[in-house]
């Protein structure tokens, strides 16, 4: 195999339970087993952009989160194929960090998360947003993926607890 040839990956879409617009980061680059690389380009279309400001920083926790779900995703789906994306929820974060007031069009933004921990349902993962070699938002956040009988929806009207 060819060195330079870099693997494909799924598109985003597949891999994290968001439809646009809610989908804000674009395409993975890299991934393995801790971590994952993802990509936004930012533009006056984007989400959250104000001809003024840009894009706020503070969005940048959620381009954090959807890079945990898009590493969640290509997990679940390297381990089986065409497995849907699963829901998740951002709990918190610590130490996050901000090094600018927003993002400007034309940034393009990679995202990388690790795995710090995990224990079932629940995970810990260091994510930092880039522009160049400039860390521009870094956060660890703590994140929460119910299994399948956790994540049933009620439907209206019926009970939320169970015996």
């Amino acid at each position: 195999m060819n060195a330079s040839v870099k693997p494909a990956f799924p598109p985003v879409e597949t891999l994290v339970p968001h439809a646009a617009p809610m989908l804000l980061i674009d395409r993975i680059l890299a991934a393995d087993a801790e971590s994952l690389t993802a990509e936004v380009r930012i533009t006056k279309n984007s989400l959250f952009f104000t001809p003024t400001h840009g894009v706020p920083a503070y969005v940048g926790i959620e381009y954090i989160a959807q890079s945990v779900a898009a590493y969640s995703g290509w997990r679940a789906q390297s381990a089986a194929p065409g497995t849907a994306p699963k829901i998740g929820y951002l709990l918190g974060t610590r130490k996050m960090t901000m090094a600018c007031d927003g993002f400007a069009d034309g940034d393009v933004l990679v995202i990388h998360v690790k795995n710090i921990f995990e224990d079932g349902e629940m995970g810990v993962f260091d994510g930092e947003v880039r522009k160049g070699d400039a860390p521009l938002v870094t956060a660890r956040i703590n994140v929460y993926q119910p299994d399948d009988a956790a994540s049933e929806t009620p439907t209206s009207n019926q009970e939320t607890t169970k015996p």
